[in-house]
């Protein structure tokens, strides 16, 4: 009888040493690797892409499986080429940008908008009554060859020729405090914002408001990534819009997340122009990162008209609603 005693024992003590075991392997089984991503910006790190940053910080991209790394853009950076040959998966870019890569045979399609109301706009002096398009009219006009659409898009729809101003381009947006130039091109998320934190007043005229929609930092990627990584795709935006809802909902937090990327950044200024740059991301129409098909008809319809898009595009081709739809369930 103890014998019995003693096996049942013994083999009690047994099961319950491997169901330990087993729960131990179970609990200390390393995580799977997350899928490498890199993301080419359009600009060096700014508040522009606090939505990125939060999404890292918070965990959201580790959530989905994702480790995200970014890439600086800037003014001499071309964005659209490490995607196409795979240096990057996502890039960020204008509509102004993909809609003639498109036309040229280059397999980008936009999959959200960031920027869905374009930061450009122009600006004049307060005291200059320089409040809209028709007043241009006489005036000296500092703008960049590569804007010049925006503006001759805009004077169009309100019966100003070109030649009834006088376009400057070597000039800076400082040339406006000056009065070298009664009119300066630039971003209301940054020279607006530095203008106001100088001292400066200034009018502010958007392209918007005057039937030329456009949009910025549209998240594309190649026609064959959407097809071969459709799941990562759905995964990168969904942890993105997390992001982005976290920066607009604690916009005072953008200086401290630029700051991780940017030790040298001005936090009070980041956390301006992040404040600056809410109504153009979170329009209050629909969700973050949403896409309407009359805006992307319109912005190529515009480029056509000025002479920047030579070549055939079908407008439809140049982004997707699929994974929009798939998040939002729409």
């Amino acid at each position: 009888m103890k014998a019995l005693i003693y096996h049942v024992t013994l083999l009690l003590l047994m099961v319950g040493g491997m169901i330990s075991l087993s729960a131990c392997a179970q609990t200390t089984a390393p995580p799977p690797p997350l899928t490498p991503i890199t993301v080419q910006f359009t600009w060096t790190h700014s508040a522009q892409f606090a939505g990125f940053y939060a999404a890292n910080q918070n965990g959201d991209y580790a959530a989905e499986g994702l480790a995200v790394t970014f890439i600086e853009g800037g003014p001499t950076v071309d964005r659209l080429t490490p995607v196409l040959n795979g240096e990057a998966q996502f890039g960020l870019a204008g509509g102004v940008e993909l809609i003639p890569a498109r036309a040229e045979g280059k397999p980008l399609r936009a999959v959200a908008t960031i920027l869905r109301r374009d930061p450009f706009a122009f600006f004049s002096l307060a005291e200059s009554g320089i409040i809209r398009p028709e007043d241009f009219v006489g005036k000296r006009l500092w703008v960049p060859p590569q804007a010049l659409p925006y503006l001759q898009a805009m004077t169009a729809r309100v019966g100003v020729a070109p030649d009834q101003y006088t376009v400057i381009d070597n000039a800076t947006f400082a040339s406006l405090y000056s009065g070298d130039i009664d009119v300066a091109i630039g971003f209301v998320t940054s020279q607006w914002v530095e203008a106001q934190r100088a001292g400066y007043k200034l009018n502010v005229i958007y392209p918007d408001d005057y039937g030329v929609h456009l949009t910025s930092d549209n998240i594309f990627v190649t026609d064959d990534f959407i097809a071969t990584n459709p799941d990562l795709v759905t995964r990168f935006l969904r942890a993105t819009f997390k992001g982005w809802t976290y920066a607009i909902e604690h916009s005072n937090e953008a200086g401290a997340l630029v700051a991780k990327y940017n030790p040298q950044a001005d936090v009070d200024l980041e956390n301006d122009m992040m404040i600056a740059s809410v109504p153009l991301i979170n329009t209050g129409e629909d969700h973050i990162g949403w896409m309407k098909p009359e805006v992307w008809t319109g912005m190529e319809q515009t480029l056509r008209v000025q002479g920047v898009l030579t070549n055939t595009v079908n407008a439809a081709e140049v982004y997707t609603m699929q994974f929009l739809q798939e998040i939002y369930q729409k």
